[in-house]
């Protein structure tokens, strides 16, 4: 299939200027004071990497060399050439006045501040803003903050290094992996202002012990003090119609209070995919006076999420058998740096499949997951510890980057109803070695104790012959990534696919405890033919049905995820086992690279909508 393919992202975009930030943020959790750095800004490609010696960063760079880009921007989009996979540097400048009304509402005050918040950078960032290094940051999917009280009036120069070249010690692994690396500014980037006290990190935990019992939110805020002075705060919320009283504190200069404070909900009305109902959740930040200082705001959903001795998961005591896919942030034109709208369309997928449960290998865009939140879509949430060899993950750097990874993603989405567990990565070595022991036992202790009302899990590949591992004891959720009928594992034992239902109990015989899922399955399909013949739309179709077949007689089964919704760029000479292979593009969505619906969509969707995915209350 001949593609025309878009130009690399820096030869396009519009006119560049000096341009304010606008007002709000893409998606509703977080502190009320946000305004979206987006729109025009400069980018520069750095193959030879000269760009910090030649003073780049400084503010006073002439504007030659600079191309006008919009970001979100992945400067490598619609390069599909070795070197854009190897990755290289880029560049983004961004000349920026502070909003002028930021603290009209507040009282007036010297000490205030502003702070840059990046919802993702691929993959290791450098900030200079007015030619002072503010800080850096490596790894992707994940948000981080930085000081950004240097900014003053009139026009500030914001410039950003981005490196995509990974290794492989990183997260994930380099120079090659599972899907295209896009780098760039690939998520939204906003300013926060801040009136002399900060809402750092907000918990909103809902405790419900049993479906018809009354519910206990109990939040947890760390609020900052940014200021050289101490001062005395208080901070009050609301979670619908009730209230929440935290108090007061004295903060001494730059100190955090940890604010904690609950409140019981008589009859709460349960959030699941059979009605998402969301209560909006608010905070109110005060000085001793009782001044507004800044806010708070995010939709929540009561519901619980528990494992029965038996291997049963459920929510709110009802068990699941999900059907989903699992998915990739990624467009043929604009790379990983979706739009909203792109990010609806996908959605719109989903639901369309009447999908219940939607998977990546690593943290999805925040907008993605407030839609899942909204219809009720559960999100089998990773971080990209993926296909991490042995050796790599015995390094110390690398098991302490994973860890950090994990709770990076822990803290920033916990808030979201759809998050179902935590997955601390996909395929490391089986049998399991000694790495990939400590790092389970490692990372399930830090999930438990971050969050213990969510299961951990991860995915694995397993095969006919691999004896049970008791490595996986520290794991509530097992997937298993499985293409008996596709892939070859050795030995003839995953071609054939008639050997899925026994390996399937085999490991139910394994794992009696565990709750068990299909994370992945899938076949690629390019075009038409006969149905016997790999890689053609027939053959999937066919192949997806068996295996949904399957999969209906083992009632233990806590869902069943298909790899994948949409095709996507893989790597450069990627076969995958199709004998009329696409490279670098990954055919096994059901949705193609232009967004034509293939027929085994339709097979999906059959099925899904006339399985029972949640049992009834």
């Amino acid at each position: 299939m001949a593609l025309a393919l878009a130009a690399p992202a820096h030869a396009q975009g519009p006119a560049y200027a000096s341009q304010a930030p606008s007002k709000g943020a893409l998606y509703e959790d977080g502190q009320s004071d946000r305004y979206l750095l987006g729109g025009s800004w400069l980018y520069r490609p750095d193959l030879g990497n000269i760009g910090t010696a030649l003073g780049w960063w400084r503010d006073t760079a002439a504007s030659s060399g600079w191309t006008p880009v919009t970001v979100p921007n992945a400067y490598n989009a619609g390069d599909l050439s070795s070197t854009s996979m190897t990755g290289y540097v880029g560049w983004y400048r961004r000349d920026f006045t502070l909003p002028s009304g930021a603290f009209a509402r507040y009282v007036p005050t010297r000490f205030r501040s502003w702070i840059i918040r990046f919802e993702s950078v691929n993959y290791r960032a450098e900030v200079w803003l007015n030619g002072r290094l503010i800080g850096t940051h490596t790894g992707a999917y994940l948000p981080f903050e930085l000081d950004l009280s240097g900014a003053h009036a009139g026009v500030n120069r914001l410039i950003v290094r981005v490196d995509d070249r990974r290794s492989a010690s990183d997260l994930p692994p380099g120079p090659t992996g599972g899907w295209w690396n896009y780098g760039g500014l690939i998520r939204e980037v906003y300013l926060r202002a801040v009136q002399r006290a900060d809402l750092e990190q907000v918990q909103v935990r809902p405790l419900l012990r049993c479906p018809s019992c009354a519910a206990v939110i109990a939040e947890q805020v760390l609020v900052r003090n940014v200021t050289s002075a101490s001062q005395t705060v208080g901070l009050t919320g609301g979670y619908g119609a009730a209230r929440l009283r935290f108090g007061t504190a004295k903060l001494a200069p730059h100190a955090i209070w940890t604010a904690q404070a609950s409140v019981r909900i008589a009859r709460p009305r349960l959030w699941s995919p059979t009605d998402p109902y969301l209560y909006r959740a608010t905070l109110t930040l005060t000085d001793g006076a009782g001044r507004a200082l800044g806010g708070y705001n995010s939709l929540s959903g009561i519901r619980s999420i528990a494992l029965t001795p038996g291997g049963r998961l459920t929510l709110n005591g009802r068990w699941l058998d999900l059907r989903g896919v699992d998915l990739h942030e990624q467009d043929l034109a604009a790379g990983s740096a979706l739009s909203p709208a792109q990010i609806r369309r996908m959605i719109s997928w989903v639901r369309a499949l009447h999908a219940t449960v939607i998977r990546a290998h690593y943290p999805l865009n925040p907008q993605l997951e407030e839609l899942a939140d909204r219809y009720g879509i559960l999100i089998w949430s990773e971080v990209p510890a993926y296909q991490v060899r042995s050796p790599i993950l015995a390094e110390p750097g690398v098991l302490a980057h994973a860890y950090s990874l994990l709770q990076q993603n822990i803290v920033a989405n916990q808030n979201h109803p759809s998050i179902l567990l935590w997955s601390i990565g996909n395929e490391l070595r089986t049998p399991v070695d000694g790495p990939e022991a400590r790092y389970i036992s490692g990372a399930a202790a830090l999930a438990k104790r971050l969050d213990p009302t969510r299961p951990v899990g991860m995915a694995i590949t397993d095969w006919p012959g691999v004896p049970c591992q008791p490595q996986y004891a520290p794991l509530d959720v097992l997937g298993l990534n499985e293409y008996f009928g596709w892939f070859d594992a050795g030995g003839g034992t995953t071609d054939d696919r008639d050997q899925l239902s026994a390996f399937l109990d085999s490991l139910r015989a394994c794992y009696p405890t565990k709750s068990l899922f299909v994370s992945e399955f899938g076949f690629d399909a390019n075009r038409d033919g006969p149905v016997e013949e790999r890689g053609t739309y027939q053959f999937q179709a066919d192949a997806a049905a068996f295996h949904l077949n399957v999969f209906a007689t083992k009632p233990w089964l806590g869902g069943a995820i298909y790899f994948l919704l949409q095709d996507f760029a893989s790597l450069p000479g990627w076969g995958g086992g199709n004998p009329y292979p696409d490279p670098p593009f990954v055919d096994k969505g059901v949705v193609d690279l232009r967004g034509n619906l293939k027929p085994a969509f339709s097979v999906l969707a059959s099925i899904y909508r006339t399985t029972r995915q949640i049992a009834p209350p």
